[in-house]
């Protein structure tokens, strides 16, 4: 069933979205997560994205306080990018009662660790795969790569991995629309269930990206913090 996912991004202990992922063009929109967590469970969520933006540039797990509270304010199920680069990191977060830990550029770099994850937690584990224009980035997006994004996904689809968030990096933030043609492309291209990210500017947006089949559901972040979005009436 298709998804709305809620983001939560995590800077300095604060809630911020940044502008295609540009840690220079980030705002801060709330100092507790918690009740951002709150806020959006109480408008029907069922799962929210977590990014914790300080482990994607230091490259481990950062916002651990902050993500203990995150957990004990809710009741709906939690998943997390950022920083996840070890079996290590990911268990953390997996014990700290996390839902899902989403590996982002150890997919990218260590696949025989991501195969080693995938096939130990199972669907606990979700692909992260974060691309500018085709090509996969890392390290919280600060690092290109010559690597094609369509060729992850079937190293990816060969490892076992049952979920893929896929972020088109150029819209992240920009309120521009979803890319509803690339979703369409990536759903026909893979049996592994894809979830959309980047560019969602309204309830309308949202419609369209549900509208695709075998797409699961699209992570919803700058358009609910202005209020382009109204997620109750999504979830009527």
């Amino acid at each position: 069933m298709f998804k709305p996912i809620p983001a939560i991004d995590i800077l300095g202990g604060e809630v911020v979205r940044l502008t295609e992922g540009d840690y220079a063009r980030g705002k801060v929109y709330a100092a507790d997560p918690a009740a951002v967590a709150r806020q959006w469970q109480e408008a029907g969520a069922r799962l929210l994205h977590l990014v914790d933006l300080d482990g994607a540039r230091a490259g481990r797990p950062v916002n651990l306080a902050s993500l203990s509270k995150i957990r004990a304010a809710v009741t709906c199920e939690l998943e997390l990018g950022g920083g996840l680069r070890t079996e290590a990191d990911a268990q953390k977060i997996l014990e700290l009662g996390i839902d899902y830990a989403i590996l982002g550029s150890l997919a990218l770099k260590d696949k025989p660790l991501t195969q080693k994850l995938v096939e130990k937690h199972a669907d606990k584990i979700i692909i992260g795969i974060d691309a500018r224009r085709g090509k996969a980035a890392a390290e919280g997006w600060l690092e290109n790569s010559d690597t094609d994004a369509l060729a992850l996904i079937k190293e990816m689809e060969k490892i076992g991995a049952r979920k893929i968030i896929y972020t088109e990096i150029t819209r992240d933030g920009t309120l521009s629309g979803a890319d509803l043609e690339l979703y369409k492309k990536l759903c026909a291209y893979t049996k592994i269930e894809i979830i959309a990210s980047g560019g969602v500017a309204s309830n309308e947006d949202v419609r369209a990206l549900a509208a695709i089949p075998g797409l699961g559901g699209v992570i919803i972040g700058k358009a609910l913090y202005e209020n382009k979005i109204d997620l109750k009436e999504l979830f009527k």
